[in-house]
């Protein structure tokens, strides 16, 4: 590699692949079928765009993580689990999502006088698949949240060594993660339930929502809850709150512990461990001491 920092920046090239071109033109495909309906509000959009963009995040963090790797990965390193499942659960539930926005918005065009009746039914729903999306994602993390060093990939004289994890995310800390976020996840849809039962008693807070069949055969727009708003930014924020506490955790680990791993294996074997580590964060970098 050149000596030119310019060169430790991805261009948008570097950052493209197979699946990600895949997930953008079938987001964009089902997307552009919604918006042609002509959404007046496009509130309801933002829901699935944002599920999406995580989603997009988590894909080129995966399919780029072979920049900081070494021939033959001797170190596993995940701190915030497993990418690519992360991307796939949450493209599932936009694209889910999606679904939904246009056969409620083709509803509209179509029955425009029973719409209203099931509209709640859809909102319920719609609201409970963004919820999930950001949760579904700390169901296993502790399964993969760690840094493991693969022994017997780097250390062929003894092939059956052992691989040792070096660090992983804490129970007690999983556990505060996974109760924390299907406390959210649970709260938002008890809000989200009890804003659809007395939407008609309580008129605080409503607003009004255009549908693309809106007006059409007497038909008037949808009312719902301004809280939605609120619903739309907590899952999101306690999710990036969470990955990072994750991320921490993971990152803090003993060097003691560490030394202790490297100490039975040969000095060139060590050598390696220790430089791929110093590649792979800054902040392991710093902790081991390593300049």
């Amino acid at each position: 590699m050149s000596e030119d920092n310019n060169n430790f920046y991805l261009s948008i090239k570097d950052l493209i692949n197979e699946t990600l071109v895949r997930d953008l033109i079938i987001f964009s495909f089902l997307f552009l079928l919604v918006i042609t309906q002509v959404w007046e509000n496009i509130s309801l959009l933002l829901f699935p765009l944002i599920t999406f963009a995580f989603s997009i995040f988590f894909r080129i963090v995966n399919t780029n993580k072979w920049r900081t790797e070494f021939e033959e990965r001797p170190i596993i390193y995940n701190p915030i689990g497993l990418e690519k499942k992360h991307a796939n659960r949450l493209f599932f539930t936009a694209l889910f999502q999606l679904i939904l926005l246009f056969w409620i918005g083709a509803e509209s065009l179509y029955n425009p006088h029973i719409v209203d009746q099931y509209f709640q039914y859809f909102t319920w729903l719609f609201i409970f698949l963004y919820t999930f999306g950001f949760f579904w994602i700390f169901v296993d993390l502790w399964k993969h949240s760690k840094v493991e060093i693969i022994l017997s990939r780097i250390n062929k004289e003894n092939p059956k060594t052992y691989d040792s994890i070096v660090s992983f995310l804490k129970i007690k800390n999983f556990r505060l993660i996974a109760l924390i976020n299907l406390f959210v996840f649970i709260a938002l849809n008890i809000l989200n339930s009890i804003l659809i039962i007395t939407s008609n008693q309580v008129p605080l807070f409503r607003i009004q929502l255009n549908l693309p069949g809106t007006g059409s055969g007497g038909s008037d727009p949808m009312t719902t809850s301004s809280l939605i708003y609120f619903i739309l930014l907590i899952s999101p924020l306690f999710a990036v709150i969470s990955l990072i506490l994750t991320y921490r955790d993971v990152n803090n680990f003993s060097k003691e512990e560490l030394d202790k791993i490297l100490e039975p294996l040969p000095k060139n074997i060590q050598m390696i461990i220790i430089e791929h580590l110093k590649a792979l964060d800054k902040k392991i970098k710093d902790q081991l001491n390593i300049e």
